[in-house]
């Protein structure tokens, strides 16, 4: 079985521009520098022969290289206990229509259409169910958080290796192949 998941892979420069924020929050799990990404659709535990299926949806995908920009600073959270915090995506109308085709593609080859609202996002960090009050000066000393404009041209079929530290992340494919 293999876990997957669709994502843009960030330009060296913005991970470098995330690197000092990895600090002052108490009890967080920051994700490593290598690991950091931005996820179009997660597929889930599938079986090797139903991967191909994926890779063939994916190989057949084309769309004009556009520019996004991370900006702002939130957290997944629920009843104010803080389960992740995550740098956001300036809104971008090419990127939804991105993950609209890749989704499509998807659905096309039988997996289920993905039900939950996309929220563009990467993720900084982890919490075991940290107290918002605990997270708030966090988000406030980093609220005007955001990078320069980068292109994406590429995404990426990645797999996901679970371990006692958290997970670790493997780039099989890329669509468009030939850029």
């Amino acid at each position: 079985m293999l876990r997957l998941f669709v994502a843009l892979s960030l330009p060296d420069l913005v991970q470098t521009r995330i690197a000092p924020m990895k600090t002052g929050l108490p009890g967080a799990r920051w994700i490593d520098q290598e690991n950091l990404h931005l996820t179009i659709r997660f597929i889930g535990e599938v079986e090797d022969t139903y991967a191909e299926d994926i890779h063939y949806s994916l190989s057949k995908l084309r769309f004009k290289a556009f520019p996004i920009r991370l900006k702002g600073i939130d957290t997944f959270r629920s009843r104010n206990m803080v389960r992740s915090v995550w740098a956001g995506i300036e809104p971008s109308t090419q990127l939804k229509a991105l993950q609209k085709k890749i989704d499509t593609n998807l659905v096309s080859i039988g997996l289920a259409p993905e039900t939950r609202k996309f929220t563009p996002h990467v993720t900084l960090a982890r919490l075991k169910r940290a107290p918002l009050a605990k997270v708030f000066p966090y988000l406030v000393a980093n609220a005007g958080f955001e990078t320069q404009p980068f292109d994406v041209f590429q995404v990426f079929l990645f797999r996901s290796h679970l371990g006692s530290r958290g997970a670790d992340y493997e780039a099989l494919a890329a669509y468009p192949e030939n850029i």
